[in-house]
């Protein structure tokens, strides 16, 4: 939505868009508004676009900022950045030689899911080794004899 839309439009019921945005906008950031300063409303606008664009990026790689706006691969018109980059993007970006160099942040590596598994069969071993060794222990605790906190 664009600057004259929000100041010149109405809804369908009569309600003016203004309005709508100015309540929408002061739950988010909480203070007094200006509604008649064009210069006002257009930094509300901008700080309202840029609040949504922010939570919609949920990539976890950050580009060091030299590497802003460069192509997705040679001859590519995307021009990735912090903004629009996507996990999608950036294993793209990884693939190319050394493109480690472009990211200033990579996610934590997550251990292989055959890791995993393993782990947990030690634990499930291990706890049916518990359950062998000592069969009285591992039943539950009796309810009826604890007060309530």
């Amino acid at each position: 939505m664009d600057i004259s839309t929000l100041t010149r439009s109405v809804t369908d019921e009569g309600v003016r868009y203004l309005e709508l945005f100015l309540k929408e906008f002061t739950t988010l950031f909480p203070g007094p508004v200006n509604p008649s300063c064009p210069t006002c409303l257009h930094a509300y606008l901008t700080a309202y676009k840029q609040h949504y664009n922010t939570m919609q990026n949920t990539c976890t790689y950050r580009l060091h900022a030299k590497y802003e706006n460069i192509p997705l691969e040679f001859g590519s018109p995307i021009l990735v950045n912090n903004t629009n980059i996507t996990t999608a993007y950036a294993k793209q970006l990884l693939q190319q030689p050394n493109g480690q160099r472009f990211f200033a942040q990579l996610p934590p590596k997550e251990e292989p899911l055959s890791e995993k598994i393993k782990t947990l069969k030690k634990v499930v071993r291990k706890s049916a080794k518990a359950k062998k060794k000592d069969p009285e222990n591992v039943s539950p605790p009796d309810i009826s004899n604890t007060t309530p906190a």
